[in-house]
């Protein structure tokens, strides 16, 4: 071995040593990094081959290569109902915003999004910027697909139909309503009549929104119209009138004035008071159409045979009167979440729920040799291999033997937090440094040699 080959080894060394320094100074750095991961430097030994003989010689010095440490990080709630940790492989799939509107830099591209230009990270502490987008603390888009909220779908698409998870807007949002529903108990003591009045009937308000998100409410009267000799007895049902949000009432039909109420169908109790007339466990639903600003509304009176949340006609029972419908009023929105099966869901005044986006759960074959974006954010080479998009599960068990779930779910509320092991990185830091010294002594050596060599006198 000449001196030259001593000389490039020592440099080689230290260009190693270099490169494995500035790794574990950026990975403790970034120990308390959301979503950080590791980055590990190894070695390997360099062979030339010499090409009269085809000898390899091993002692032609070291080169070092970066690998991605893909452990999962520990995960920390944060109460923050957007945050999610994945439990099991893959990644979230994200995107500069300026890209996605056709601003990065140069590109022209539409920010249509593809396996090559979209990123992946597991920093899901996600929240909403000024523009309405959820963005993580690194400033990258949480992207998903988009839903119809009223029929919301579970079948993924390709990446380029992504879109970035926006909730712009959604104080305004709001939702006709189409179905409601009425239990509550009528008096048994109420006279048969054949003609509704005010006195002879008895009557239900349904809470109702129109087409512009604002509240309103339907007049239900139910007026007994005989009784049968083996007990059961009938009603009649009226549409009494809709009022609007002003108080106004919409239409010809007038609450006070019975000669226009709307005759909607009849029911049917038996001599206990519970509704019959229909198959068992079958629903009883009757519709109205309050005309103006109001759309058609179908309303369920209970299930054939079921007393509980029905309308019945039982002696000596108040039960009260329990309504809903399925309307959302504009300006109801309360906050949004990321469920632990994928979908971003916003929450209404009533508890109401829409699903507004599914995000996806990107997996990569080969993720440690994903491009290093930034510690948390990779992008696909050909070595990682393509994205495949698959849907986040629910996770389910008893609690004894841990949850399972089918692939990957999120955790809601939380954060995965940085994989770095601070003591690791220490012990290899100082391993570097050793290392470093030998390599640099080499070359200080192979030096003092050469200066030998050429002060030497014949």
């Amino acid at each position: 071995m000449g001196m030259t080959t001593i000389l490039n080894n020592g440099v080689l060394g230290l260009t190693a040593q270099s490169r494995a320094l500035g790794s574990i100074s950026s990975n403790i750095a970034n120990a308390a990094t959301t979503g950080y991961k590791a980055t590990e430097t190894q070695f390997d030994d360099v062979w030339l081959k010499d090409r009269s003989s085809n000898v390899g010689d091993p002692g032609a010095g070291v080169r070092a290569y970066n690998r991605l440490d893909n452990r999962a990080g520990t995960i920390s709630q944060t109460g923050v109902t957007t945050n999610a940790s994945i439990l099991g492989n893959g990644y979230f799939v994200v995107q500069d915003i300026d890209f996605l509107n056709g601003t990065a830099g140069t590109t022209t591209a539409t920010g249509t999004p593809t396996d090559s230009n979209v990123e992946l990270t597991r920093a899901g502490d996600f929240s909403m910027d000024k523009d309405g987008y959820l963005v993580n603390t690194a400033g990258k888009a949480l992207m998903g697909f988009k839903l119809d909220p009223n029929n919301p779908s579970t079948t993924l698409g390709a990446t380029s139909s992504l879109k970035p998870v926006s909730l712009s807007g959604l104080t305004d949002y709001h939702e006709a309503t189409t179905q409601a529903s009425l239990a509550m108990n009528l008096p048994t003591a109420q006279a048969v009549a054949a003609t509704p009045t005010l006195a002879n009937t008895t009557g239900a308000t349904l809470n109702l929104i129109d087409k512009s998100g604002s509240a309103g409410s339907t007049m239900l009267r139910f007026m007994k119209t005989g009784v049968a000799e083996d007990g059961s007895t009938t009603w009649k049902v009226y549409n009494a009138g809709t009022v609007g949000a002003d108080g106004q009432a919409v239409g010809s039909v007038k609450a006070s004035d019975p000669a226009t109420w709307q005759p909607m169908g009849s029911l049917t109790f038996d001599r206990s008071g519970v509704l019959t007339g229909g198959a068992n466990g079958s629903k009883l639903s009757m519709g109205i159409n309050p005309g103006g600003n109001f759309g058609p509304v179908t309303v369920d009176l209970g299930t054939y045979g079921k007393p509980d949340d029905s309308v019945t006609s039982i002696a000596d029972m108040d039960i009260g009167t329990r309504t809903s419908q399925n309307g959302i009023a504009a300006g109801s929105y309360q906050g949004a979440e990321l469920t632990s099966d994928g979908y971003v869901a916003a929450t209404f005044a009533g508890g109401r729920q829409r699903y507004l986006y599914h995000v996806p759960d990107a997996i990569v074959a080969n993720p440690q040799d994903l491009e290093n974006l930034s510690g948390t954010s990779f992008r696909t080479t050909t070595e990682s291999g393509a994205i495949k998009l698959a849907a986040f599960g629910k996770p389910s068990g008893n609690g004894t033997s841990g949850n399972t779930t089918v692939g990957a779910s999120l955790n809601n509320n939380s954060v995965e937090g940085s994989n770095v092991n601070i003591e690791n990185q220490f012990t290899t830091l100082i391993q570097a440094q050793r290392t470093y010294s030998a390599a640099s002594k080499l070359v200080s050596t192979a030096d003092e040699m050469t200066q030998t060599t050429l002060t030497l006198k014949a």
